[in-house]
């Protein structure tokens, strides 16, 4: 008898919290700073989430407040380990957070369906979370990335960033040509695949 596929949530499809975004923000200096952030599937908003940053000597840590199934609501401190920049001249710092769960260091927090806290991908007991590239089979391994393109201009290009500099394309947007390229050049290579 064949076995059900269980098709398990994935990395790439929840909820998740970004040290990158918050940083991109200019939420991550020094003081106290609020905001909300949003979620949206296809367009219809699926989530909110209100954020406090507290950035002070003495202690470093987020606040999330947010509502789940229009009925519990939350209210806790993800705390902010700060360490050393490794950048040359030693200036800055590098935050991570703290995984309430588990006490792990994350840039990433997400929250799984069916849990009530945002937690390390690897905090969750029971079903491991995948990324889509890890659920990919052995025969198409690597060419997801090549067909993703369309999910990397939606992350990389936002209103008003350029997209040349000087006459030549900025390097963000000479990365997603690229990947362009090797997509088109590799759709023959699949179909072939495909045929066999």
């Amino acid at each position: 008898m064949p076995r059900y596929p269980s098709f398990p949530a994935t990395a790439d499809d929840i909820k998740r919290l970004e040290l990158s975004y918050l940083l991109r923000s200019n939420l991550l200096r020094p003081g106290f700073h609020v905001t909300t952030i949003s979620w949206s599937v296809r367009g219809k908003p699926s989530g909110r989430i209100s954020l406090e940053a507290h950035i002070f000597l003495d202690e470093t840590y987020l606040r999330l407040r947010y509502t789940l199934n229009d009925t519990t609501n939350y209210d806790y401190r993800v705390e902010l380990e700060a360490t050393a920049s490794n950048l040359p001249g030693g200036k800055g710092v590098r935050y991570y957070m703290i995984c309430p769960v588990s006490g792990r260091r994350a840039t990433v927090l997400f929250l799984r369906p069916g849990s009530s806290m945002f937690a390390h991908r690897l905090a969750y007991t029971g079903t491991r979370l995948f990324y889509d590239s890890q659920l990919e089979p052995k025969r198409f391994r690597g060419l997801g990335s090549y067909f993703a393109i369309d999910r990397k201009w939606e992350q990389e290009y936002r209103k008003g960033r350029k997209t040349h500099y000087q006459g030549k394309p900025t390097r963000w947007y000479a990365r997603l040509l690229k990947l362009e390229q090797r997509a088109e050049a590799a759709t023959p290579m699949l179909l072939q695949e495909l045929n066999k």
